[in-house]
């Protein structure tokens, strides 16, 4: 077995051989005492057969009019018999950030990824404690959760092309929509607003310090240990990614949470220019899970955003994606939860870790997935290709709308509605950044046609009517993955 940082023999199901080499661990060690990234538990069963627990409650959120239902056979009616590929496609990095542990919400830009630092010798770690954000951009910034992500592009670039932005989205609201087209039962809501050409997607939890329940296991003790805040970035929580990629013929900005990166993968893109994206392969963004642990010098929301530069900016096929899980009972991570997820966020590497059930890892693996994930695209053309569907059907909708404010909300397995957006809401970005996005843009390419999309995407309504080493928030924190 050629694998790096790696303990032992396991592999995982439907696994290819790891590949790579041992990457240099630098001398120190940890975060000097600042607060622990977010949960990367992993997922061992399908979704389809969990009962996810962070239900969306509209007692609390009440529903706004009904304008529309989903389901797969609705969109199957519009996929027909066509012939085209379901891909993603010219895939680049665009920018990044790191939240601070400041009591002003701060962000760096470009901020950097943990450093993988595996230990030299394993060691018992202790369970996880305290308390973990589910979303960690709306804890942070609950008034305008979107606005770091586009105060990190526009400051990376002041000419960035808003205008030719059809989609801006989390990996989580994509995440969600991609579960429903693979008729996997986990509710959600999110918002839906219009900004200039760009339709945000933008994250709903019940709350947005909502905290993950009953956190146990070792999702969050592990990465504390294997990895390491470098000194430009110390005093880091979480790292947040935002790439650009085109699916379904539109331009889609994601941003994603991202685990670490491997020093010896970033090395060798070192040229004395920035590192270079990875355009010529679309398989090069994933996120990780974005929960972050409540510090202690949460920042207040009534201030405004501060952002600074630091940080270096690491080349995309260096990042990865980590989980933890028990191995107690030999058995081995099932991929087939996992792939989806990478294959929307594009990370080109995974990291899974086994541990004994008492904090002792002794089986790592690490591994580029990314024939792994291209396998997984060319055999599941028909649920992307009703996801080709759904986005242009979303967009349609809220561009409809007087105000461009919608919701989506998914009640249960094969049900989807779209709703006028109950009440005030919070929005994706303040008024100032907002006209920023609607006018600080280029030309969109006048090779880009959107002729055809309201006619090709319509249809006729008529026609169609415990233990949480090993939990994610994909899985809603379920308890039932070990």
């Amino acid at each position: 077995m050629s694998s790096y940082g790696a303990h032992g023999g396991r592999g995982w199901r439907g696994s290819r051989p790891f590949i790579g080499s041992t990457p240099s661990a630098p001398t120190g060690r940890g975060r000097g005492g600042f607060a622990p990234r977010g949960g990367r538990g992993a997922l061992g069963h399908s979704w389809g057969k969990r009962k996810p627990q962070n239900v969306p409650d509209t007692s609390l959120h009440p529903l706004g009019k009904l304008l529309t239902t989903f389901n797969n056979s609705h969109l199957d009616m519009v996929v027909g018999s066509s012939s085209d590929v379901a891909s993603i496609a010219n895939c680049k990095y665009v920018a990044s950030y790191n939240w601070l542990n400041e009591r002003t919400p701060t962000i760096i830009v470009p901020g950097k990824p943990p450093l993988w630092t595996p230990l030299k010798e394993p060691q018992r770690l202790k369970e996880d404690k305290g308390e973990y954000f589910r979303d960690p951009n709306a804890a942070r910034f609950p008034r305008y959760p979107t606005e770091p992500a586009v105060q990190a592009i526009l400051k990376s670039d002041t000419d960035f092309p808003t205008l030719s932005i059809d989609i801006f989205a989390c990996g989580s609201t994509m995440g969600n929509l991609l579960r429903f087209v693979r008729f996997i039962d986990k509710p959600f809501r999110f918002h839906v607003e219009v900004v200039g050409n760009t339709v945000f997607f933008v994250r709903k939890e019940n709350a947005p310090k909502e905290l993950i329940p009953d956190v146990r296991g070792f999702g969050h003790s592990f990465p504390e240990s294997y990895t390491t805040w470098e000194r430009d970035v110390g005093g880091s929580e979480t790292h947040q990614r935002l790439v650009e990629y085109v699916f379904a013929g539109l331009k889609c900005l994601i941003r994603f949470g991202c685990d670490g990166y491997h020093g010896n993968l970033a090395s060798r893109s070192v040229t004395g220019n920035p590192a270079p994206d990875m355009a010529s392969d679309p398989v090069d963004l994933i996120e990780a899970l974005e929960a972050t642990l409540v510090g202690e010098t949460l920042s207040d929301p009534d201030n405004s955003l501060n952002v600074r530069t630091g940080g270096t900016q690491v080349p995309q096929q260096s990042i990865f994606d980590l989980k933890t899980r028990s191995g107690r009972f030999g058995s081995e991570i099932d991929m087939e939860d996992i792939i989806p997820l990478l294959w929307i966020r594009q990370i080109p590497n995974f990291i899974v870790a086994y541990h004994d059930g008492a904090g002792l890892f002794q089986d790592i693996k690490v591994k580029d997935v990314q024939k792994d994930v291209r396998d997984w695209e060319t055999e599941n053309q028909t649920a992307l290709k009703r996801l080709e569907v759904l986005l242009h059907k979303i967009i349609e909708f809220a561009k409809a709308d007087g105000e461009g404010l919608v919701e989506v909300y998914c009640p249960s397995v094969d049900q989807l509605e779209i709703r006028k957006r109950f009440g005030d809401g919070s929005e994706a970005l303040p008024p100032s950044l907002k006209s920023r996005w609607e006018g600080l843009s280029h030309e969109v390419d006048a090779e880009k046609s959107k002729t055809g999309i309201h006619s090709l995407y319509d249809y006729d309504e008529k026609d169609g009517s415990g233990d949480f080493t090993a939990c994610s928030e994909e899985c809603g924190y379920c308890g039932q993955c070990s």
